[in-house]
């Protein structure tokens, strides 16, 4: 027989603990094994005391993987081919062995990176047994690659209780359980409990015994003379039940190996005495609940089996029912959901070991459970993108194309929806709890999530290409201002600046273009304002974080169904004036409420901070102007002008360039009204010079030499502004010269 036609299988052997007769079993059955498949067998002992039982069972002298790897080097492993099957001892039964290590202090150089290509290599020539007890990682790193697991275990009351332990760990990690074959040995030894106790106790955990081996005299004895029991004597009871193993052997159909593992290399060098760990999904942020999307087959996916939307559809409709069944009530709130989001994963993960016709491994388990819980739970495919911090804009342009803007730049995900339905259904999930709505009659909606993220959703008839779903996020923690010098988007002498001017209650502009970042600068701004004045914010939909205590928030609300109800940022600006604040703070100019800001610049509340859309700072101006000219007053054009340059002190561009980064490309000073133009001055610039080879912009900051009109106030007030300061490098070298 060719042996590398033949597909290999990988079988672990493992158990609740030491000493129940394990061994003996991966011995005995290998030898059968190799006789009846006729291929040889090379037994793998995950062993971190290095005890060499097998080799000594065999007669063999074989080198351990360390010795290997120490010969040909680490970088070879993946080409070692034909070089290990000459370097592997087979015994006269067709039975090899191969340690990890011959010394203790070499299992921890040992790691799943050396030994997965060393074991697929060798499975072209053997099938292979591997013999673990219960070290916590190794024993995880056998099951991950094997085909079947034989628990052997013992009748007695230790051993069933490590078992239950160990078991409840194993359904934590999603093994399907239909992997693990049950092996009770010397079952009917003294003080052992009855094998209908024994099997009561596996059915409870779903699981029915394999197999009852006896007690045999001879095989202690055996195994003391380095003897095994299937050459001397292999008509006795043992050996006959061992059969019903081997059978459960020939029946097995391999699967194709992808020789991966979850358990990393710290783990597995060094985590016998690690606790299991908290999966990523327990410890992630819990999303917003909502109802059940429609299931259709998700095209296009090539990551999964291709039942698998057919399953989620079957499993989906199922723990629904359990929930209505149990009365679990999911909350709105999702950080009172960590004990449901636990019991539906628990009923999942007990639906999925009734499907034995729809195989999945256990990296496919917890794929399924985490995208059927962010389904049930949460924000479907988006749920792990939102659990990104980095990610900061999804854009859902249809089902099948969902965009991100990580470190500035946009991107195309692999994520997907099912279909427009799912999108809707996500939509509602997130609008719900706001008591907002999105249908045919309300088809477009701006929402706010927990986490302060915005978010806007627009559907057909107004979106032609279907449901369309944008999230702004923001990070958790804004930025400070050296984080942004860090990053080069503005300089030191730019930050001192502007951090003089707010405590010199300048009102300052904000002005960009979409996704510049106005909101996390003006964030960074607002934190220079003194503790002891009172803020007042204003936004359309609330997205400021300020870190001062005494800030009040005021957020617009649309009109509801009926069309009533609407409160508009110019009411909440008029509103604010008799709030008595110290400072107004505008989160987004866009409409008439610019006439009524500019009022409360000029009528005492010096200091306000504003955001608004434009390209320039000069068109920043003449966007002011045309705002306000929307909110009906009958000025003359010279007189808003006038209004204009009395209230707004600075205006601070900022500017995306094509590589993703955001700078402040100009701090522009209003200096009054010449005739019927507003005059104004650059006092800081940003000059691009170039690209670099990766593409990323080169440039500086610089001061232009134009000191604001406005310097002799700073003396005034007591904050030190050099003048130095506003020097260009021309005029720094001319003073030094002179």
């Amino acid at each position: 027989m060719d042996q590398q036609n033949v597909a290999p299988r990988v079988i672990a052997f493992s158990g609740p603990k030491e000493g129940v007769g394990k061994t003996s079993i991966v011995m005995n059955l290998a030898l059968a094994w190799a006789n009846y498949q006729k291929r040889n067998v090379l037994i793998i002992p995950l062993d971190p005391m290095c005890r060499a039982e097998h080799a000594q069972l065999l007669g063999l002298n074989p080198p351990s993987m360390a010795e290997i790897i120490k010969t040909v080097g680490r970088e070879s492993v993946s080409a070692l081919g034909a070089l290990l099957k000459g370097k592997i001892p087979i015994s006269q039964w067709g039975v090899g062995v191969l340690p990890l290590a011959k010394r203790r202090s070499d299992i921890a150089k040992m790691s799943p990176d050396i030994i997965l290509p060393m074991l697929s290599k060798l499975s072209q020539n053997f099938d292979i047994f591997i013999d673990v007890d219960p070290y916590f990682p190794m024993q995880v790193f056998a099951f991950d690659i094997s085909d079947l697991v034989f628990w052997v275990t013992n009748s007695n009351v230790s051993s069933l209780n490590a078992t239950a332990g160990i078991f409840r760990e194993i359904n934590e990690l999603h093994f399907p359980m239909n992997k693990f074959e049950v092996v009770a040995n010397l079952y009917d030894m003294p003080g052992a409990v009855g094998p209908k106790e024994v099997e009561k106790f596996y059915k409870q955990m779903g699981k029915d015994i394999l197999a009852f081996m006896p007690w045999e005299d001879s095989l202690p004895a055996y195994a003391n003379q380095n003897k095994i029991l299937i050459t001397e004597q292999p008509n006795t009871q043992w050996i006959r039940i061992l059969r019903v193993l081997l059978g459960r052997l020939a029946e097995l159909k391999p699967t194709e190996k992808q020789w991966v593992s979850n358990v990393s290399t710290p783990e597995f060098s060094h985590g016998s005495d690690m606790l299991w760990r908290q999966t990523e999904r327990e410890a992630a942020p819990q999303a917003p609940a909502g109802a059940p999307a429609a299931q259709q087959p998700n095209a296009g996916r090539v990551d999964v089996p291709p039942f698998w939307e057919e399953l989620k559809m079957k499993v989906h409709r199922n723990v629904v029912a359990a929930l209505e069944t149990d009365r679990v009530k999911i909350s709105d709130d999702p950080t009172q959901n960590g004990e449901v989001r636990k019991k539906v994963d628990g009923i999942i993960n007990g639906l999925l070991q009734k499907e034995t016709a729809t195989p999945l491994t256990r990296e496919q388990r917890v794929k399924f459970i985490n995208e059927l819980l962010d389904e049930i739970m949460g924000l479907g495919p988006l749920e792990e993108l939102m659990r990104d911090p980095s990610v900061t804009e999804i854009m859902v342009n249809s089902f099948d194309k969902v965009y991100i803007e990580k470190a500035g730049k946009l991107t195309l995900t692999k994520y997907k929806f099912r279909n427009d339905e799912q999108i809707m259904q996500v939509m509602k999930r997130i609008v719900a709890p706001l008591g907002r709505r999105i249908d045919e009659s309300v088809p477009l909606v701006d929402a706010r999530l927990k986490d302060g993220s915005r978010v806007n959703g627009i559907i057909p008839p107004l979106a032609v290409s279907g449901p369309t779903l944008t999230i702004r996020r923001f990070s958790a923690k804004p930025f400070t201002d050296g984080e942004l010098i860090k990053k080069g988007s503005i300089s030191q002498t730019g930050v001192d600046f502007l951090k003089a001017c707010v405590k010199l209650r300048k009102d300052i502009i904000i002005s960009g273009g979409t996704g510049t970042g106005k909101t996390t600068f003006l964030n960074m701004l607002s934190n220079y304002i003194p503790e002891d004045e009172r803020i007042v914010t204003v936004e359309d939909t609330a997205e400021l974080r300020l870190q001062q205590e005494h800030w009040v928030r005021l957020e617009s609300k649309p009109a509801n169904i009926e069309g009533k109800g609407e409160v508009g940022i110019r009411e909440l600006v008029k509103n604010c004036l008799r709030m008595r604040p110290d400072r107004i703070i505008v989160g987004e100019v866009r409409s008439a409420e610019a006439l009524d800001m500019l009022q409360a610049m000029n009528t005492g509340h010096e200091g306000s901070l504003a955001t608004i859309h434009a390209n320039t700072p000069r068109d920043a101006l003449t966007r002011l102007e045309t705002m306000c000219l929307m909110a009906g007053a009958d000025l003359p054009v010279w007189a808003l002008r006038e209004m204009i340059a009395s209230a707004v002190h600075m205006v601070v561009q900022l500017t995306r360039f094509s590589d993703g980064t955001r700078k402040i490309t100009a701090i522009t000073e209003i200096t009054g009204r010449e005739e019927n133009q507003i005059t104004i001055h650059d006092i800081f610039k940003y000059h691009q010079t170039g690209m670099d080879e990766n593409g990323k912009v080169v440039g500086y900051f610089t001061a232009t030499g134009d000191p604001p009109k406005f310097l002799k106030d700073f003396e005034t007030h007591g904050i030190s502004v050099p003048i130095e300061m506003f020097w260009t490098e021309e005029q720094r070298r001319q003073r030094a010269g002179g």
